[in-house]
């Protein structure tokens, strides 16, 4: 009687979804560099953390999704809890020693999708160090400066 209670709590078991695990923490940030949509809300909604780094004093999820333009991911971050007015130095260049937070991200890059002319962009990105497939193919996106836009907006009311 008792092997046959176990069996069927066994059984029952194997048929309830394991929904409640949270994701490896490691997994969100390449999903967002990739501006990979769909891996990274997915990971945001089954409970990655929102405040991901890549190093303690690094750029968080939130820093490259503004920089990608990427209005989904930041929605979802946001949403999450991502603090918006975090200040992190992106790991390994040089020229980051200033810190900034993913409003200011957000804004150089609707400047430079507005103020530069299509064509160069690429190259302007590439001089700046910035030269991940990911940015430069949003960035010469024809609706890149709506996006940014979007995202500066986003992130402007998530300052306050």
């Amino acid at each position: 009687m008792k092997n046959k209670s176990l069996f069927f709590l066994v059984l029952a078991l194997t048929f309830i979804p394991i929904t409640g695990c949270k994701p490896d923490p490691s997994l969100l940030m390449p999903a967002v560099k990739a501006d990979n949509t769909a891996e990274a809300v997915r990971l945001i909604e089954k409970g990655a953390d929102a405040n991901s780094r890549t190093s303690p004093n690094g750029w968080s999820a939130l820093h490259y999704a503004a920089m990608n333009g990427n209005v989904e991911i930041v929605q979802a971050l946001l949403k999450a809890g991502a603090d918006a007015n975090y200040a992190g130095v992106k790991d390994g260049q040089a020229n980051s020693a200033k810190a900034l937070k993913p409003l200011s991200l957000a804004q150089g890059m609707l400047d430079v999708v507005t103020q530069i002319q299509t064509p160069l962009i690429e190259a302007n990105l590439r001089e700046s160090g910035l030269d991940d497939p990911a940015l430069l193919k949003s960035a010469t996106d024809p609706k890149a400066a709506d996006r940014y836009q979007k995202v500066v907006d986003l992130l402007t009311k998530a300052t306050k």
